[in-house]
């Protein structure tokens, strides 16, 4: 009779949990959501303390990031202006760019 009665509270425990956010719990699915909401929540509570404009955010960054993007610029600068140069460089000042027949 004691197993009975015990097995027959477990099931009616685990249909009384199978309803609501209880429910919500237990199935596989509803726990990643959970913990996808839970390392989100996390993810964004450091991204506005420690993110861009955050409140505990060192202000030396944001120097070495507008250094390293000046650097990033002027090599990309520099990178688009040696092909250009080396083509001026090639031809003499008063002559024009060959036509299509001139170079085969």
């Amino acid at each position: 009779m004691f197993d009975v009665t015990m097995a027959h509270a477990a099931t009616a425990a685990t249909v009384a949990t199978d309803a609501g956010l209880g429910g919500l719990i237990l199935e596989k699915a509803g726990q990643y959501v959970l913990i996808i909401a839970f390392f989100g929540s996390i993810i964004w509570f450091l991204r506005f303390l420690y993110g861009p404009k955050g409140i505990f955010r060192d202000p030396a960054w944001d120097r070495w990031n507008d250094q390293a993007r000046r650097e990033a610029e002027l090599a990309a600068r520099d990178a688009d202006a040696q092909p250009q140069a080396a083509s001026h460089a090639q031809q003499p000042a008063g002559a024009a760019a060959p036509s299509d027949g001139e170079r085969r």
